[in-house]
């Protein structure tokens, strides 16, 4: 059984023992083929788990602020995570939810040595998110709460987390950020209390237009987690029109994952987006597929 933790604590890990590790490794295709440079200033329905500032920021063309979007990401041993997000306006102010799910299937239960498991099971973190933002001018500030919940074999715990943080724009091209969070607290599974992945961020992005045709934007991000250190990333961004966009980034940061792979099209109310990420050690590869409905 203790093989099965130890997978259980590193399936989704970038260091460090803090445990619901699905809090640390990036949410949708844009964010993970830029290798997460961009989740501090990031404007997607994914900033409720970043950066609750974010969801004050209009990326869409028409300004209305009304976002679904549909993430479905495969990982190595059969991992897969999803997430359901949206984002929308009223009063002045701007409101996100979000669904989060992951799950290792097939974990092989021994409790001697032998070529055939007594039996598996499956592991499950899951994270509820609500938001709200505000905008003044060319500052935004928000703040989300997290209800939590893991399970382990038979062994559950469930807790909570706040996430607050800023975005600055002291220029049309250029978005600064500052978030912290993860703050809160987890029920213990079996004897241990579950540390949940505190962080702190801070990043930028600057745009630089290239031609009529083309802009391409630049981003850098330093994430620091509990247990986990410094996990610097650095992405960009090629822009056709709006429409068509080319990403690669590379984090230093994480175990099993350094450069990252992507592209996005755009048509309308619609958005794809997909990710590559090849992984170390013979892990394989991990893609992400992101269909987002903007109005």
């Amino acid at each position: 059984m203790a093989a099965v933790f130890l997978f259980s604590a590193t399936a989704f890990s970038q260091g460090g023992a803090a445990g619901l590790q699905i809090l640390e490794v990036g949410y949708s295709a844009r964010d993970l083929s830029l290798a997460n440079s961009n989740d501090v200033i990031t404007g997607e329905p994914t900033a409720i788990y970043t950066n609750p500032a974010g969801l004050a920021s209009i990326e869409n063309e028409n300004g209305i602020g009304l976002d679904f979007m549909l993430t479905h990401r495969t990982y190595f041993a059969g991992t897969t995570i999803d997430m359901f997000g949206t984002r929308f306006q009223g009063g002045g102010f701007s409101f996100g939810t979000s669904l989060l799910l992951s799950s290792v299937p097939d974990i092989e239960v021994r409790t001697s040595p032998s070529d055939d498991p007594q039996s598996s099971f499956s592991a499950k973190d899951f994270a509820l998110a609500v938001g709200v933002a505000h905008n003044f001018d060319n500052v935004s500030v928000g703040i989300s709460a997290l209800y939590l919940y893991e399970k382990l074999f038979v062994y559950e715990s469930s807790g909570y987390a706040l996430n607050f943080g800023m975005q600055y724009s002291p220029m049309e091209d250029i978005r600064i950020g500052l978030s912290g969070g993860n703050f809160g607290s987890s029920s213990a599974m079996i004897s241990e209390k579950i540390a949940l992945p505190a962080f702190i961020r801070i990043g930028g992005s600057y745009t630089k237009p290239l031609d009529d045709n083309f802009s391409i934007t630049g981003y850098l991000e330093g994430a620091a987690f509990k247990s986990a250190g410094i996990s610097p990333g650095i992405g960009a961004e090629l822009s056709f029109q709006n429409y068509i966009k080319f990403r690669a980034g590379y984090s230093s940061g994480i175990e099993i994952a350094g450069y990252s792979f992507g592209a996005g099209v755009s048509y309308s109310l619609l958005k794809f987006d997909y990710s590559y990420i090849p992984l170390k050690q013979d892990f394989g590869n991990s893609q992400t597929f992101t269909v987002s409905f903007v109005f």
